[in-house]
């Protein structure tokens, strides 16, 4: 097979591969949160096995361990509160919308059609009927599915992640191996460092915020904290919405310490997350991610709201690293180009 046949080969191949998982895309979501846990925790089993001599599989498992510890530990002490405030804020909820209706009469003509209808919508998430908790249980048991298959794959991702990028770069000519594992490896790093640094800015911002909304004695405090977390996986406009949220409810919810107002709280608030945001954006941004994809603030906007768009809450995780993966192709592309240019 000439080389150029050999070229047009893998370009079809890769071509076909990409059409076919675009049509299972439904299938695809457990497989790439596997992925995107083992881009997480790869440096420590890596640890684990290279530094401590642990077997890869012991290592792990041993990751296993600790992260079902953790999750059935924080399930412990945190549900009830989570309950709680759950129960509390159905109930806020509740009264709002009683009272946006007595609010609706003054409303002009042409705005209360509308307005009405987002009340009914807004009401209507909050009934429950037999046939939709009956609807629960292939959702339920889909799920678990889900879950054993993202549990596995994930296992194997971790287990034979360096095995299948020695064999994937088996199919590069050899012309091109030294290249293609350099980019691949480029490649690897930002996904990594983005994933790793994404799961460390959701705890900072959530632990934080947690404790600021505690000591202004902002209601719901816990469940903000953690929604404040993570919208921070969607770059810009996640962290407006959680602010505009957090001062919202702030000012609904009637109470507080140090004998603020509601309008006093809730522009406290509005402080607050923008000193966290600039503490995170000028100190721990920079130590823990860096400019990782180097992308302008417009072209993270664009793909923010086309990986939400065309693959929901996985576009929007995945958006801004696929988008910096696209610029490291496209420049590396482009600097063959000019340098066979240059060459003639």
């Amino acid at each position: 097979m000439t080389l150029r046949l050999r070229s047009v080969f893998f370009i079809a191949t890769g071509i076909l591969v990409l059409w076919f998982l675009y049509l299972e895309r439904a299938i695809l979501t457990p497989f790439i949160l596997a992925a995107i846990l083992a881009y997480i925790f790869n440096p420590i089993v890596n640890f684990f096995s290279h530094r401590l001599k642990l077997p890869r599989t012991l290592s792990v498992l041993i990751i296993y361990l600790v992260i079902i510890s953790i999750v059935v530990l924080s399930a412990i002490t945190l549900s009830k509160r989570v309950v709680e405030e759950s129960s509390e804020l159905g109930n806020q909820i509740t009264v709002i919308t009683q009272a946006a209706k007595h609010q609706v009469s003054g409303f002009p003509d042409w705005i209360k059609p509308t307005v009405n209808d987002a009340l009914k919508t807004f009401q209507s998430t909050k009934t429950v009927s037999f046939s939709s908790i009956f609807s629960v249980f292939p959702k339920a048991f889909s799920g678990i599915i889900s879950l054993i298959i993202f549990l596995f794959a994930a296992f194997y991702f971790l287990k034979e992640g360096r095995n299948m990028f020695d064999k994937a770069l088996n199919f590069v000519p050899n012309d091109y191996k030294i290249e293609v594992e350099i980019l691949l490896r480029r490649i690897n790093s930002i996904l990594g460092g983005y994933l790793r640094g994404q799961v460390f800015l959701v705890l900072f911002v959530s632990v934080v915020l947690f404790i600021c909304l505690t000591v202004l004695g902002v209601k719901f405090s816990l469940i903000l904290a953690v929604f404040s977390g993570f919208a921070e996986i969607v770059p810009i406009i996640g962290p407006i919405v959680a602010a505009t949220v957090a001062a919202l409810v702030a000012f609904l919810g009637g109470t507080a310490n140090f004998g603020l107002s509601p309008i006093q709280l809730a522009i406290s608030i509005v402080i607050v997350y923008t000193v966290v945001r600039q503490v995170q954006d000028y100190f721990v941004t920079p130590y823990i991610m860096g400019k990782i994809t180097q992308l302008h603030p417009l072209i993270i906007l664009f793909a923010v709201i086309a990986g939400g768009h065309t693959y929901g809450i996985i576009g929007l995780i995945l958006a801004v690293p696929i988008a910096g993966v696209v610029k490291i192709i496209f420049e590396y592309s482009l600097d063959k180009i000019n340098d066979r240019e240059r060459s003639r």
